[in-house]
């Protein structure tokens, strides 16, 4: 059955062509705890598919948005403008996942962000959501200051 909106139909097949010619998503590995590049042999090294992009959320979330030149508009975060929201713990969290998703949800190797969990802890939030990407599913952890 064809739609009466042909348009959709299409762009539902460019989006799963888009995804079959995607190159494999490498990415420098990363020491999270040093906050630098992980080496072997002295040199940074590449890592691949969900690993590469769990360093690539990793960066994404910690880079603000609209401030580094090296970037585009669409690379980074805004979520700092969650600090200081006296509001509800409700509107916290909806605030979060919402620029949670706009941050991510860019990247074409990433296809849904799902299972929201938030715990507040002083003047952290700290959020856990599942990545569906073109090679599987993983879950991840961020950490919101709200102070």
């Amino acid at each position: 059955m064809s739609s009466i909106f042909p348009f959709t139909v299409q762009d539902t097949a460019q989006e799963a062509a888009a995804e079959e010619h995607l190159p494999v998503f490498r990415e420098l590995a990363y020491d999270y705890d040093n906050n630098c590049l992980l080496r072997r042999g002295g040199k940074p090294y590449l890592i691949e598919k969900d690993e590469a992009l769990k360093v690539w959320i990793y960066k994404a979330l910690k880079t603000k948005r609209f401030v580094w030149q090296a970037y585009s508009h669409t690379y980074g975060t805004e979520i700092e403008n969650v600090i200081g929201l006296a509001n509800s713990p409700e509107i916290i969290d909806s605030e979060i996942k919402r620029y949670i998703t706009e941050t991510l949800m860019i990247n074409p190797y990433i296809q849904e962000l799902s299972d929201f969990s938030f715990v507040h802890e002083a003047s952290v939030v700290v959020v856990g959501y599942t990545v569906t990407t073109v090679y599987g599913r993983f879950t991840h952890e961020s950490e919101v200051y709200n102070e």
